[in-house]
């Protein structure tokens, strides 16, 4: 009878030993899906995160396609714009040059196709008075040394009845259409050209003013001054002797000769009154009264 009971602690222990297996087996699989649950949770949150990215790149490029056709649309405009800035300087010479001259029956449009094969001049008759204002000291440039300036004709010139040549007419509608195209340098280099090879042709003095013009755009005042000077001293029956009277007002302004500006500029508005210069130049007067120049 001893020898049964002798087996009994080895089935006890043999039994502890199932139970303890039995509930670290059930610790391990709870274990593991606690770390499967986890490993679902990490994946919903990875995709949830990737579909954000996704969706924030997918609007990203929506709207790099739409800056693309913004761009597009604004290099049109920018082109549009070149466009009428050309057609602007065209339209200005036309009607500045219909406007000062009296009694003309042809003027001097700026494109070599609608440059007329007879004199470029207005033709003035016995009763058509021709007025020229009597042009006030004009105040030189504070710069003297003439570089590679032009020279200026001997003497003043007055009515040019010659008809322009060809070549005459294309070296001056090259160096115009630089100026329409807004390239200041290029048209100045242009226009330096042109009046050495013509310096007493039907286009110098337009090819003086509109190289002022340039020179202007550019802050040169000093060059712009000698510019405009010349057309007022060496052209007194030009056309553009008003507006370059008007535009040494502006230059005189720019360097800040406050006294001289106001001087020419009434000259102006005294000398030709009625005409677009007249207006412009009082306006500026007006501004540097509220100014306190």
């Amino acid at each position: 009878m001893a020898r049964p009971m002798s087996k009994l602690p080895a089935l006890i222990i043999a039994l502890l030993v199932l139970s303890l297996a039995g509930q670290a087996h059930a610790q391990s699989r709870a274990r593991l899906s606690d770390v499967d649950a986890r490993l679902q949770r990490v994946e919903n949150v990875l995709d949830a995160s990737l579909l954000d990215l996704l969706q924030q790149i997918e609007g990203l490029q929506g709207e790099v396609r739409v800056l693309r056709g913004e761009i597009e649309n604004l290099n049109n405009d920018i082109e549009v714009l070149k466009k009428r800035n050309r057609d602007l300087y065209q339209d200005t010479d036309r009607r500045i040059t219909d406007l000062e001259s009296v009694g003309s029956s042809s003027q001097l449009p700026p494109l070599s196709d609608e440059l007329e094969e007879e004199s470029i001049e207005p033709e003035i008759t016995e009763d058509q008075p021709v007025f020229v204002a009597e042009a006030p000291a004009i105040p030189q440039p504070r710069t003297t040394a003439p570089g590679d300036r032009p020279t200026p004709p001997s003497s003043p010139i007055g009515a040019n009845t010659r008809a322009a040549s060809a070549a005459e007419k294309a070296s001056y509608t090259q160096a115009y259409d630089a100026l329409a195209r807004g390239n200041n340098a290029e048209a100045v280099e242009g226009f330096n050209q042109f009046l050495r090879e013509y310096p007493d042709g039907p286009f110098s003095d337009n090819a003086w003013y509109w190289q002022g013009e340039a020179k202007y755009a550019e802050r040169d005042f000093d060059n712009a001054l000698y510019n405009f000077s010349v057309v007022v001293e060496f052209f007194p029956g030009s056309p553009k002797v008003p507006d370059s009277r008007l535009k040494i007002g502006y230059a005189l302004y720019e360097q800040q000769r406050f006294g001289e500006a106001r001087q020419v500029l009434t000259g102006v508005t005294d000398d030709y009154p009625g005409r677009s210069a007249a207006v412009l130049a009082r306006k500026r007067l007006q501004q540097m009264t509220r100014e306190g120049q």
